[in-house]
């Protein structure tokens, strides 16, 4: 191994391990974003590139996570995020 060689695999160690310290330190600030991150019926069509009328159906045959407020349907970014990847586990489309 030339010098040349092993100041590459210590910088690219030292980057690693910077890339894994940030991610560690700003994932809560991350999630505490998407969790506060609300979509209307509206967003949520747009945001899953669908039409209000299938997100109504999404929430009834399969179970699309939405919340109420004063008659109106509200979704969180994180919980849409989370349905997706279901989705995708179980190989379904929206």
């Amino acid at each position: 191994m030339t010098t040349t060689d092993l100041i590459e695999a210590i910088r690219a160690d030292i980057k690693q391990g910077l890339r894994e310290e940030l991610l560690a330190e700003l994932q809560p600030e991350i999630q505490r974003q998407l969790r506060s991150n609300i979509f209307d019926l509206k967003e949520a069509a747009e945001y899953l590139k669908v039409s209000t009328q299938t997100v109504q159906r999404l929430i009834k045959g399969d179970g699309l996570p939405y919340f109420r407020q004063r008659k109106q349907l509200f979704f969180r970014q994180i919980a849409l995020d989370g349905w997706i990847a279901k989705q995708e586990q179980k190989g379904d489309t929206p």
